[in-house]
């Protein structure tokens, strides 16, 4: 873990042989495993933390004058690093901040989304309630579109603000220009970090129990309050989710697949298939949630998507049912 300029030394960029001077701090061979849930994965080859936009373009500039691969790293809850680590520049987006304009709510990319949650319910704004306890950053929420108990992120948005790697500048996108979907987003395809947004939340007491688990939870009230529907959302992840101070996970592995417009529940068809609980070493499939691989302490990266690969086999052998993997593979596998 070498300093490759701290405070005012200088770097040698590779191709053209020029001196540059950055005032961030770069660092060289920073081990990923203990930034991600999975709790596998080996070293960036080049590793920085951004507070701002101005350090996210130098960050950038480093990559560029360097011929650096860059990946964009928020809570690393949802990716699965390879052992041999990641060849490029990762950088993590740690630009915080949580502020409000009457019922909106403007918060930086590497603010922890829960954090964001709980701050909206304590302002008795309604939107995002359900979506309480995922881990994770804003931006790793927006670019993958997070989605539980009836909501998506996406449902609330009314702008991103984000860095084009291209042309160094920043601009805005209104949530139609983001191309959402399914688990999906712009941001995953193209030369946008996103840098902040906009939650477009409502006083108004609206809550969505539409999803079997919360139904049955509130079946006895209707109309309950943000705070009980938060904590119904947590006891609901509890007996579901694994702790993430224990074993390594990124949640649910897989999508569920969509099939002619319909959205098949992989849940459903994992557990017919006799697979909960499944276990080869130190990973497997979770007891309580089939949809979740669990690294119980001692699996690689390597062994994590062997297995992975195995149950998404399994299912097409069975039932001719091409499953796809929800998370994002970093480095060479």
């Amino acid at each position: 873990m070498n300093p490759v300029r701290n405070n005012s030394n200088k770097y040698s960029g590779k191709n053209s042989g020029e001196v540059i001077s950055y005032r961030m701090n770069i660092k060289q061979n920073e081990p990923l495993k203990n930034l991600t849930t999975f709790k596998v994965g080996g070293c960036a080859n080049y590793f920085c933390k951004v507070k701002s936009v101005s350090e996210l373009k130098e960050a950038v500039d480093f990559s560029k004058k360097n011929s650096l691969q860059v990946f964009v790293l928020g809570g690393g809850s949802n990716i699965l690093v390879s052992d041999s680590g990641f060849n490029g520049l990762v950088i993590k987006i740690e630009i915080k901040g949580i502020s409000y304009e009457d019922e909106k709510a403007i918060c930086g990319a590497g603010e922890n989304w829960d954090r964001v949650v709980e701050s909206s319910i304590q302002n008795k704004l309604y939107g995002i309630e359900n979506l309480s306890f995922i881990p994770g950053t804003v931006g790793g929420a927006v670019a993958g579109n997070i989605g539980a108990y009836g909501m998506e992120i996406k449902d609330n948005l009314e702008w991103v603000e984000v860095f084009d790697t291209k042309n160094l500048k920043t601009i805005i996108l209104k949530k139609s220009e983001c191309k959402f979907d399914y688990r999906d987003s712009i941001f995953k395809k193209n030369n946008f970090i996103i840098t902040k947004i906009c939650l477009k939340l409502s006083y108004e007491e609206n809550v969505n129990l539409s999803y079997k688990d919360i139904k049955e939870y509130f079946k006895n009230n209707n109309t309950p309050k943000l705070k009980k529907v938060r904590s119904a959302i947590g006891k609901i992840r509890k007996n579901k989710f694994p702790d993430l101070k224990k074993y390594g996970t990124a949640g649910s592995f897989f999508k569920n697949p969509v099939i002619e417009g319909n959205k098949i529940h992989l849940a459903k068809i994992l557990d017919n298939l006799d697979m909960k609980g499944l276990r080869e070493g130190s990973i497997g499939i979770s007891e309580k949630q089939p949809l979740i691989i669990i690294n119980y302490g001692s699996a690689s990266a390597k062994d994590v998507k062997t297995f992975s690969e195995k149950v998404a086999h399994k299912v097409y052998k069975k039932t001719k049912i091409k499953i796809t993997p929800e998370i994002i593979f970093v480095g060479k596998f």
